[in-house]
């Protein structure tokens, strides 16, 4: 058998290669772990918006009642019907 002095292209080649794939590898995993981290602060963020949503849905739904305009009115403007007196406590 004869044995061959010279440079082994061939392990040359396959280190280029593996590296190659070994970083393109590592690149697509840091771009997923941050493809993931901005999904968890959207989540975040959805939920606090539709925890506003609820809350403002909510006042909504009050102010269409005549009752509760009327019971905030009194309590919180201090109005009164004609013909009452408003009570104003002492300060």
């Amino acid at each position: 058998m004869k044995k061959r002095k010279g440079f082994n292209w061939f392990a040359l080649i396959m280190f280029v290669v593996i590296a190659y794939f070994g970083t393109v590898l590592f690149s697509q995993q840091l771009h997923l772990s941050h493809v993931a981290e901005n999904q968890r602060i959207a989540d975040k963020r959805l939920a606090a918006a539709q925890a506003e949503n609820d809350k403002l849905r909510k006042q909504y739904e009050e102010l269409q009642n005549l009752d509760n305009i009327e019971r905030m009115a009194r309590e919180d403007l201090g109005l009164a019907k004609d013909g009452e007196l408003p009570y104003q406590p002492a300060r």
